[in-house]
């Protein structure tokens, strides 16, 4: 008979007047990678902290491994022994990786700390995960894979019996997250228990041996490892479809040519992108992509080659911005990183409009014209004093329109779907379709394909920093992307 690390029995968690979660029903069971597909994010980050730590709650009980620990008339503000994995580390950046893993746990008794002794008892079990990492080098230096790896590692010689894992895919490669998981299932059979939340299905299936939907706060259903199918889930999720280029923009020039380009993590990268088309790099190693980035954004000076922007080259000495040139850039998360939510909407929305239009004031007659003509896509949301109280749609909204308003001729997306549900997604995707409607090229920069393919009409695939040779249609996705199935 199956064991439970946790239940979560009618839980109703209610904040500032919101219910975030309604009545939910949950359960986990010991050496179970469990999924949760949240389809519109609300209530994620309150269920993790609940399970993270037994704050107050109105209306159920919580087990964790057979205990009663949580219930609505006494919170004790206790943590359990669960552990959180995502993006931004807990590791102790200025430190080692032996220290991170053995000293920094409460297991760990010795009042001097004799480091050859440390080094030999966390490079063999390094060696028994088959991981090759030096221990003594720090978390600083470290690659995202290998802090999520000294995370987990950290986490069961913490005592940690369930693992909460956020979106890897956000931010591991395809090859890293295959390996990641080979480490999960290792760990199961220790009987370690994982709770895998993801935005996409496909990922889920891969490796979860249960998958949950979690939708306005509730667990709306839950799949059986038997059942996985596209049809199982049909009536929970939204179908997109992909909207192919014409073919007369297929024989344009190019708007945009990378020749050549070399950085620290890129080997003479050449392509090329045309008007109104879609373009995905997929990164198998999670390093390219993030040389391109910095390139665009002016951080980092390519050690050789060239980018031309409609046949013209743009010097580095000259401009260490792309924008001024027609290249814009869409960070991964935008919404806090380019927004500014104490200014009002239209402003927002105008942030650009002064380099487009080369002035340093831009008449009221320009910006009622603008605001017209952008209230049939914002609605009432366009008379906002500030962004404080818009929808998380909305802001995304803004960042898109913001770029419509400038109209570049390229765009280059980080990660367009990170940290994004399943609606939200939706959206994104029907705002990269407006850019190309308006003839704007644009660049998605990816580690996971997921829901790129509804955009993409091109994909080129980035490992070791270098290209591969030729570029895959649409049609040919599936049988070529790793992992894929239609």
């Amino acid at each position: 008979m199956k064991e439970e690390i946790l239940r979560i029995a009618n839980v109703t968690r209610i904040l500032d007047g919101i219910t975030y979660l309604d009545n939910i029903n949950f359960n986990i069971f010991k050496g179970e990678i469990m999924g949760l597909i949240p389809l519109d994010n609300h209530g994620k980050s309150q269920l993790i902290e609940l399970i993270l730590q037994n704050v107050s709650i109105h209306f159920g009980r919580i087990y964790f491994d057979d205990q009663l620990v949580n219930y609505y008339e006494h919170s004790s503000m206790t943590k359990n022994r669960v552990y959180l994995i995502d993006k931004e580390t807990n590791l102790i950046q200025d430190l080692r990786v032996m220290d991170n893993i053995c000293v920094l746990n409460h297991t760990f008794h010795d009042y001097i700390i004799r480091d050859k002794r440390l080094q030999k008892k966390t490079d063999e079990l390094l060696k028994q995960l088959g991981i090759e990492i030096d221990t003594e080098q720090y978390v600083s230096e470290l690659s995202l894979i290998e802090k999520a790896i000294i995370e987990l590692i950290r986490a069961v010689a913490n005592g940690a019996q369930l693992i909460i894992l956020n979106e890897l895919s956000n931010f591991l490669s395809i090859e890293e997250l295959s390996f990641f998981q080979k480490l999960l299932l290792y760990y199961t059979k220790q009987r370690i228990s994982f709770l895998y939340m993801v935005n996409h299905h496909e990922e889920a299936f891969k490796i979860c041996h249960r998958v949950a939907l979690l939708e306005k706060g509730r667990i709306i259903k839950i799949i059986q490892e038997k059942d996985y199918s596209e049809a199982s889930l049909r009536p929970y999720i939204l179908s997109f479809t992909h909207h192919s280029v014409a073919d007369e923009q297929n024989n344009q020039a190019g708007i945009l040519k990378y020749q050549n380009l070399c950085a620290e993590n890129l080997k003479k990268i050449n392509f090329l992108v045309k008007k109104g088309e879609c373009l995905t790099i997929l990164d198998m190693n999670n390093r390219g992509i993030q040389d391109i980035a910095e390139i665009i954004n002016g951080f980092l000076p390519p050690v050789s080659g060239k980018i031309l922007v409609g046949g013209k080259e743009i010097p580095w000495a000259k401009e260490r911005n792309l924008l001024l040139n027609g290249v814009a850039y869409i960070p991964e998360n935008p919404v806090p990183k380019t927004l500014f939510y104490d200014i009002s909407y239209l402003e927002n929305l105008t942030f650009l409009i002064d380099r487009k239009l080369k002035r340093s004031i831009i008449g009221k007659k320009v910006l009622r014209s603008i605001k017209e003509e952008y209230r049939a896509l914002a609605g009432a949301e366009i008379e906002a004093t500030d962004l404080w109280r818009l929808e998380m749609k909305s802001l995304y909204n803004l960042v898109y329109f913001r770029l419509l308003l400038y109209k570049p001729k390229v765009v280059f997306i980080m990660q367009p779907f990170s940290q994004a549900d399943m609606y939200l997604r939706g959206r994104i995707i029907e705002l990269i379709k407006m850019l190309k409607e308006k003839e704007i090229a644009v660049v998605i920069l990816a580690v996971s394909i997921s829901d790129t393919l509804k955009v993409t009409d091109r994909l080129l695939i980035m490992e070791d920093g270098k290209l591969a040779p030729s570029s895959h249609q649409f049609k040919d996705l599936p049988s070529f992307v790793p992992g894929y199935q239609e």
